[in-house]
């Protein structure tokens, strides 16, 4: 199976997961989005995703497994204890920012 594929079938379930949540919610999405139980699966999935690669000898993705990390963690605080992790937004924004500045770090820019 090639990477291309197993992601398309993880966007497929991502969608599935989405649906249902929603669903289960009456259709509202701002709560679906907002639901820690819908981050919680949603790392689920990005965690299973990587470890499907792992098991098919795929690239892994530093970016799915961390985020994934993230969102599973700060989410099982809320889901099971009831107590949201109060740095969550800004552990959001510092990954993004590690990303972009890793991305312009190993890009090689060129000039026309």
């Amino acid at each position: 199976m090639q990477n291309g594929t197993l992601t398309n079938i993880f966007w497929g379930l991502f969608l599935i997961w989405f649906g249902i949540v929603a669903a289960w919610l009456r259709g509202d999405l701002f709560a679906t989005v907002n639901s820690p139980l819908f981050a919680f699966g949603t790392g689920a999935l990005l965690l299973v995703m990587n470890l499907t690669r792992s098991v098919l000898r795929l690239r892994l993705s530093i970016l799915t497994i961390g985020l994934g990390l993230i969102l599973v963690i700060a989410n099982a605080f809320q889901l099971f204890f009831g107590e949201a992790v109060p740095f969550l937004p800004e552990l959001l924004i510092i990954a993004g920012v590690a990303l972009v500045i890793g991305a312009f770090r190993t890009r090689n820019f060129q000039t026309y």
